[in-house]
Order: structure tokens, then C-alpha cells, then sequence
């Protein structure tokens, strides 16, 4: 149903996350992010209170797996979810539901805090080739996630087609605590939502 990544920059103290469906407004209730605090992706059959639960925890000083055992024990079928948590500290934790879509599973990055998880999509090269083009990648920490969510596509992406996609990168802004979106951008409905995703974002840095 989806394929989601999730990565932390210590040196610019940013979180992101960016994720593609076969469902229409994936932006809507899989990405959860907060500066200082972490990023969720909660997906499969998705509760979108797995997201802010987990946060919550973190932000009470919870290690990720901790936070993620939290807010799975107030779950009433954790079997069918699918959860990836980053914390502020580079720690990685993850929950794959054994009742999720096949193929389902998720790769975590070697040295850094960058992860890929999904399920229903056409095999483990969705999630391999977008850990993969996260690392060879160059540029901001949004710039590399849509690389990573753009070498997924290609690798055959969600079995139904991709037809939506979001991205949400997290950090330090002039309105920290209150707002704290470096970038957060979503296409809800499109033949080819990476593309659009692509295209939106450049229009964004732009100014346009």
C-alpha cells in the first residue's frame, strides 16, 4: 500500500520523512514529524494516532523503541500496522505487522539514520534502492529523500500504481516551537505523484 522514508541529519537538526501510496492523500494521516523530537511513518492498515502518540512519547523522553512499544500497546490490532520511528538521537525503531500487505518488510541504512519500510510493493529492491539513493545522493536532507522516494518508483513501487505522495522535512525556523516545517508538500491524487512531488517541491524553493 505504501513505501515510506525516514532519515535524521545531526548536523543540520533535521528530521524528514517522505512517503508514497496507492492510496489517494498518503500525506494526510502516514508522515509525523516534530522538530527536536522525531519523525513516524504509520502505515499498512494505518492508524494515524500510532503518529502523534508516538511523538508524544519521545517528547517525554522516551527512547524510539520504547515510544513505539508505548503507543503499539494502546493499539487494537498492532498485527496489521506497519511503524517506523527516528528520534533526535539517531535511534531507529520498528514495528512490521506480520498481517501487513506482502511484500512487506523495510531496510534500515548501515551508519546512518535513514530507513525505508513498505509494504505491498513489488519486493525488497523498493526499499534497497531508495536506501541506496539516499546515501549517493547530494543536496538538502528533502533533496535526498525525494531521491530516495524517486528510486523506489522506479523499482516498481506500490503493486497498485503510486497515486500519491508527501514530503515533510522538519527543523529549527524563525517561528520555532511554534511552527517548525522546513518543507511540507503533498500530492493527493496524480498518475505519477513522485513527479509531481518533484515538481512541486522545485517550484517551491523557488518562490513560485
Amino acid at each position: 500500500m505504501t513505501y515510506s522514508v525516514l532519515a535524521y541529519d545531526p548536523l543540520l537538526g533535521q528530521a524528514g520523512i517522505a512517503v508514497v501510496s496507492g492510496s489517494v492523500a498518503v500525506g494526510s494521516r502516514v508522515p509525523w514529524a516534530r522538530h527536536g523530537v522525531g519523525v513516524v511513518a504509520t502505515q499498512a492498515y494505518t492508524n494515524p494516532a500510532l503518529g502523534p502518540i508516538v511523538l508524544e512519547y519521545l517528547s517525554k523522553s522516551y527512547t524510539a523503541e520504547e515510544a513505539l512499544r508505548q503507543a503499539l500497546a494502546r493499539d487494537p490490532s498492532p498485527a496489521h500496522r506497519q511503524v517506523a520511528v527516528i528520534d533526535y538521537r539517531g535511534d531507529i525503531a520498528i514495528h512490521d505487522g506480520d498481517w501487513t500487505p506482502q511484500w512487506h518488510g523495510y531496510v534500515v541504512h548501515p551508519s546512518e539514520p535513514v530507513v525505508c519500510i513498505a509494504n505491498l510493493v513489488k519486493g525488497p529492491s523498493v526499499c534497497e534502492d531508495a536506501v541506496e539513493a539516499f546515501e549517493s545522493s547530494r543536496g538538502s536532507l528533502a533533496e535526498r529523500l525525494i531521491a530516495a522516494i524517486d528510486a523506489a518508483h522506479r523499482a516498481g513501487g506500490d503493486r497498485r500504481g503510486d497515486r500519491s505522495a508527501a514530503l515533510i522535512v522538519v527543523g529549527q525556523t524563525e517561528y520555532t516551537p511554534y511552527y517548525d516545517r522546513i518543507v511540507d508538500l503533498r500530492v493527493d491524487l496524480a498518475a505519477d505523484p513522485v513527479k509531481a512531488l518533484k515538481k512541486l517541491y522545485v517550484a517551491y524553493t523557488e518562490g513560485t
